[in-house]
Parts: C-alpha cells; sequence; structure tokens
C-alpha cells in the first residue's frame, strides 16, 4: 500500500483501489481553496494511473465534507474582485468536480457524516454512493447566500428529478440518511458496520472485474440522458467491438468455464 498527500487529504492505494481521505476534522471536513487545488490533483492522478482501477472517497471524525470553508473565503464573498473574478475562482474550485465527472473509473463515496454544499455534490459526484445511518445532506448554499455549485445543478435532476431537486436547492434543508436511501441520493445505508468497510468491499470487486467493459458501461451510461436510443446503440456496436477485441474478454470466458475468479489486465 502506498500513501501520498499533505495534513488535510491523503490518497492511499491498495490492490487497484485509490482511496481520497478528507481529513480536516476540526473543520467538518471544509474544504480550503487549496484543499480544492488538492482534491482535483488527486482525482487526475487517478486517472492517469492504470493501476487504479476504483476510486473510493471518504472523511474523517463525524463528517464528510461540510463544502468550503467560508471562512477561508472572506475576501472572495465580500465582492472585491467583481463578477469576473469570481466566476475564475469558481471554474479553478470546479476543477475536482470536473475531474470526478470525467473519470473514466468507477467512483465511490463512503459518506460517514454530514455531507453540505460542495461537499454533498462531491458525494454524489461518486458513480456508488453508501451513506452511514448518522449521515446527513443538504444543498446548504441558499442558507448562506449561494446558489448551488460543485455540479449540483446537473446531478441533483438526474438522480431524484427536477422537481425534488429543486426542493433540496431551494430549501437547502437536511437530509437524512434514510430518506436520501428513498430519494435515490444513495445506493444503501450502511448499518453494523464502517461504511468505508462495506465501500471498500463493493471498490474491491469492482477492481477484480475487467475495467475495459466497465469503462465503456459507465460512459454509456453517463452519456445515456443526451442521445436518442439509436445513438446508444451506435455507441453500444461500437462499445462491445472494443471488448471483442480485448485479452480480457478471452480470460473472461475461461474463468467463467472453469469456475475460477479472472485474472483482468485491461487490455
Amino acid at each position: 500500500m502506498s500513501v501520498d498527500g499533505d495534513a488535510n487529504l491523503r490518497l492511499e492505494r491498495n490492490a487497484g483501489v485509490a482511496l481520497i481521505t478528507i481529513d480536516r476534522p476540526e473543520k467538518k471536513n471544509a474544504f480550503t481553496g487549496d484543499m480544492f487545488d488538492g482534491f482535483a490533483r488527486m482525482v487526475e492522478e487517478v486517472a492517469a494511473n492504470l493501476d487504479d482501477r476504483v476510486l473510493v472517497v471518504t472523511g474523517t471524525g463525524d463528517a464528510f465534507c461540510a463544502g468550503a470553508d467560508l471562512t477561508d473565503d472572506r475576501d472572495r464573498a465580500s465582492g472585491d474582485g467583481g463578477p469576473l473574478d469570481g466566476a475564475q475562482t469558481m471554474r479553478e474550485i470546479h476543477r475536482g468536480a470536473a475531474a470526478l465527472a470525467h473519470l473514466a473509473k468507477p467512483s465511490v463515496a463512503a459518506v460517514n457524516g454530514v455531507a453540505a454544499g460542495a461537499g454533498m455534490n462531491l458525494a454524489l459526484g461518486c458513480d456508488i454512493v453508501f451513506a452511514a445511518e448518522s449521515a446527513r445532506f443538504s444543498e446548504i448554499f441558499v442558507r448562506r447566500g449561494l446558489t448551488v455549485d460543485y455540479g449540483g445543478t446537473w446531478l441533483l435532476p438526474r438522480l431524484v428529478g427536477l422537481q425534488r431537486a429543486k426542493d433540496l436547492a431551494l430549501t437547502g434543508r437536511m437530509v437524512r440518511a434514510e430518506e436520501a436511501h428513498r430519494l435515490g441520493l444513495v445506493l444503501e445505508v450502511v448499518s453494523g458496520t464502517s461504511v468505508l468497510e462495506r465501500a471498500m468491499e463493493y471498490a474491491r470487486e469492482l477492481a477484480s472485474l475487467p475495467p475495459v467493459p466497465i469503462s465503456l458501461a459507465k460512459h454509456g451510461l453517463d452519456m445515456s440522458f443526451g442521445r436518442t436510443i439509436d445513438e446508444a446503440l451506435e455507441y453500444e456496436a461500437r462499445a462491445q467491438a472494443t471488448c471483442f477485441g480485448t485479452q480480457d474478454l478471452v480470460e473472461a470466458l475461461h474463468a467463467w468455464l472453469e469456475k475460477r475468479p479472472g485474472t483482468y489486465l485491461g487490455r
């Protein structure tokens, strides 16, 4: 296992699973500007590392991530920089959200506590979300005089539908884990064990499977809202042709016939 990072963000690697841990528990794991930049760099590093097959994101203490640390943003919040400077600052902050959205590998969030603002949308930006019973979610922006960012306006309607997305965004209300599950924000509420253990178990299963078809399936599903059925079928035809040419397809067939786990190389 290897470990990289700084005092507030850690990147660990083990058996194909990359784990990013947000570690600023005294501030509910709220992101500073440097942390937004560090998170983006870590996701980009995972994207480029062929040995990393799945990304897991979690927090320490009793929080997943409370969003941006507004005490770190007091000068920005004053508006002195003007709208153009503010927009450029947000583009830099959003680099991590974009890196997560474009990651060709599966991503899993282990939400161990409160996930608010950008922290909620960081979690929802992952492909699969597991939540502890103590987890809570809030698009808290409006209650801080802000509007939804870090991908929330794109993610929410796709997960819960437009009307429920508006309810969450316009009220900024707190949603507990069970309601988040009912709404479709999380796949599973974890009780009786560590949510990170469950997320890592799931990630290890994904990491043991052929990575090429997983990446192609993820991309096809991500793009599905912007495609007609004919466009989706054409994508599937080309994607399946890619799989036909892989060594992993041969290995998968042998593993199935021999009733053993496969060993996949990603090619």
